[in-house]
């Protein structure tokens, strides 16, 4: 079998091409972030990011083509830290606990390029958002997978409600994003981590005070 591109050692020639491509991303999400993408232009990026605008369009063929493989990369950045954690647990609950942990710190400290996606998604150049569109559905569906296993496991453990797990993980992606987007839309004023514990006694146990439904 052939090795892995992603295991295997890359060669000089492929990290310098690599460091100078984030480079570039890294300096597109600065302006974006700064100036709105609309208002960024790709010779702004390679001034800002001293490479010559014919380099720049070397790496990226459009501004469209940047801001997707942008995106791709915080995606591919949250699967990767979730995937860790993941590894890391003991249990369904423990792997619930670290998805939520890992996913809102990783959103508090770089949460632009989803901010910017969120902004401007209805204005966007209609293949890039039908690009974005494919690539967060499969991820979506991916994510989907990966909750209703965990949820599944910890149903075989005895720690969760037999239901189906495919409901709860919906109703579970549902807390975070919503947390996710509430904190954006805020201003960022409070600590999205400290809300770890909330979310899951919200998962956990519900918002009914009582567990009889007839207690008073």
């Amino acid at each position: 079998m052939g090795e892995d591109s992603k295991t295997r050692k890359l060669t000089r020639k492929e990290r310098e091409y690599l460091a100078r491509r984030n480079e570039i991303l890294d300096t597109a999400l600065k302006l974006f972030s700064q100036k709105g993408y609309h208002q960024t232009s790709m010779s702004e990026i390679a001034k800002e990011s001293e490479f010559s605008i014919g380099s720049l369009y070397s790496f990226f063929k459009s501004k469209e083509d940047l801001f997707f493989n942008l995106f791709k990369r915080s995606i591919e950045d949250v699967e990767e830290l979730v995937n860790g954690a993941l590894a890391r647990a003991k249990d369904a609950r423990q792997k619930l606990e670290l998805l939520v942990e890992v996913l809102f710190e990783y959103f508090e400290k770089k949460w632009e390029a989803f901010h910017i996606f969120a902004l401007n998604r209805q204005s966007f150049d209609w293949t890039l958002k039908e690009d974005l569109g494919e690539i967060i559905r499969a991820k979506h569906l991916e994510f989907i997978g990966t909750l209703s296993q965990i949820l599944e496991e910890g149903i075989k453990e005895g720690i969760f409600k037999p239901f189906r797990p495919e409901e709860m993980a919906l109703a579970f992606i549902g807390l975070i994003n919503g947390s996710i987007f509430l904190w954006i839309e805020k201003g960022r004023k409070y600590s999205l981590r400290e809300r770890k514990d909330v979310i899951l006694e919200i998962f956990y146990h519900g918002i009914e005070k009582f567990s009889g439904r007839n207690k008073k």
